[in-house]
């Protein structure tokens, strides 16, 4: 899997995500998976290095530069709740 960027984006709520772009959807899947089930350190570093960042997700842009990112958010750790 390939990150080609990162964007955060505020939520409705006033939350923040990270969403790591991929090359294209089927890649966006894969990234999703794996944030999903295999990237606990990662998690934890994203935590730590950006607090304000509540959520993690993966996604690519169209063909139209549009960003399309999963909805099913992964929440981050808070910083605090390690300690």
């Amino acid at each position: 899997m390939k990150i080609t960027g990162t964007h955060i984006r505020t939520l409705n709520t006033g939350d923040k995500v990270l969403i790591l772009l991929a090359e294209n959807k089927e890649e966006q899947k894969k990234l999703h998976h794996y944030l999903l089930i295999d990237a606990y350190q990662f998690k934890q570093d994203v935590a730590e290095d950006i607090p304000k960042v509540d959520f993690i997700s993966a996604g690519y842009k169209d063909e139209d530069d549009k960003i399309i990112y999963d909805r099913n958010l992964i929440e981050i750790p808070k910083w605090f709740e390690k300690n």
